[in-house]
């Protein structure tokens, strides 16, 4: 009923929380919707605190056994710090416009894999947040489990993306092309003559192997800031060639990735006489050269993409965009900022413009494998 009412209205408001990676935090976006158009009112980042953060990365990445007390302790203050930074992002939007009509959560996925005797029968995942508890504080209706509904509509367990894909990209005309680098690369192609996404699918490494190497020479930040370490270092073309060659790497899409896909790159016999730096660059090198080819053997359009578009934590190492603009000469390559898109948020505008699209009634392409009906895109959670 609630849902229904939201439908009707003309300017609807929509406040996003998306808990990223690590280095991401909890990432807020408040927007404003009216017809196919959107606004961002205001955005927020909130850092994990670092027991939060160790604790999200021990539990996600290595699955060390956990006890239930140390995920009831991360389930509470994962709720606490939703409600935190979405009421950060509240108070620096316009006081006209403080009251969101409803809320979007993606929450952590501690785990997501097989179940039954064999790891086989059944896919399923763990997540870690209240949403009801949101949904009272904000007096909003709160939609979250996405990735859980797309498990039981037969698929992967992806975020739903389309049409807030194609809605990203409103001020542009043809064919573009889209790159988040996040720990894993995830490319997307968008024609706005047909307003049609043709492709989405991760395509290589995105910064989770250039991080583990950036640690390994000294960064002291964990990671390497601008790519400063990068540029000092020697790309081996060689070894960049073989790297290429791995068979998930040169493996046709759609496909996806988790970050421990990359793990066994960095084993190759080619980077052990390299030193620290130059070990740093060649990878670097890879990045940039996995989504180069993967467009370069998926891309199927007569004409070259208008631009390539950047997103994610990659759009900040300066010597990857230095690599990309190198490869895809003379495409263009772009960060999304020009199209006043937060570079760090395009993952979650995404989601919250296919979220209002779907309240709208437009026709989502979300259902997948054996159970095609299973509806709707995601859990409502209404305030009691």
């Amino acid at each position: 009923m609630v849902l229904s009412k939201i439908k009707l209205l003309k300017k609807r408001r929509a406040l996003v929380i998306s808990a990223g990676g690590i280095r991401s935090g909890i990432q807020v976006l408040y927007l404003g919707f009216e017809n196919d158009g959107w606004e961002l009112y205001s955005k927020a980042l909130m850092p994990y605190p670092q027991k939060v953060g160790e604790l999200i990365v021990r539990l996600s990445d290595t699955q060390e056994p956990a006890a239930l007390s140390e995920i009831g302790w991360l389930d509470y203050k994962m709720t606490a710090l939703f409600l935190e930074s979405a009421n950060g992002a509240l108070s620096a939007a316009p006081t006209s416009v403080r009251e969101p009509h409803y809320a979007v959560l993606n929450k952590p996925t501690l785990w997501k894999g097989g179940t039954g005797e064999s790891l086989q029968q059944h896919s399923w995942n763990l997540t870690v947040g209240d949403e009801l508890y949101l949904a009272n504080a904000l007096d909003v209706p709160v939609m979250t489990e996405f990735l859980r509904h797309n498990i039981l509509a037969g698929g992967p367990g992806i975020l739903p993306s389309f049409p807030g894909s194609v809605k990203v990209a409103k001020d542009l005309t043809g064919v573009n092309v889209f790159v988040n680098i996040g720990l894993v690369s995830r490319v997307t192609v968008i024609d706005k003559r047909a307003n049609r996404q043709i492709l989405e699918s991760d395509a290589g490494p995105g910064t989770v192997l250039i991080d583990t190497c950036a640690r390994a020479a000294g960064c002291a930040d964990g990671f390497d800031r601008d790519g400063q370490m990068t540029s000092r270092g020697q790309a081996v073309a060689a070894c960049i060639e073989e790297l290429a060659a791995d068979p998930w790497i040169a493996k046709a899409a759609p496909k996806q990735a988790s970050p421990e896909t990359f793990s066994r790159v960095l084993k190759s016999r080619c980077l052990k006489p390299l030193s620290r730096v130059d070990r740093l660059a060649t990878i670097t090198a890879l990045t940039a050269k996995s989504i180069y080819d993967f467009y370069r053997r998926e891309y199927r359009e007569p004409a070259p993409p208008e631009a390539l578009w950047v997103s994610g934590g990659g759009v900040n190492n300066l010597a990857l965009m230095d690599f990309l603009k190198a490869s895809f000469d003379p495409i263009p390559v772009k960060s999304v900022e020009e199209l006043n898109i937060p570079a760090d948020m395009k993952i979650p505008l995404t989601l919250g413009l296919t979220v209002d699209a779907f309240i709208m009634g437009e026709e989502i392409p979300w259902e997948s494998g054996p159970n095609p009906k299973v509806n709707p895109l995601c859990r409502c959670t209404m305030p009691v």
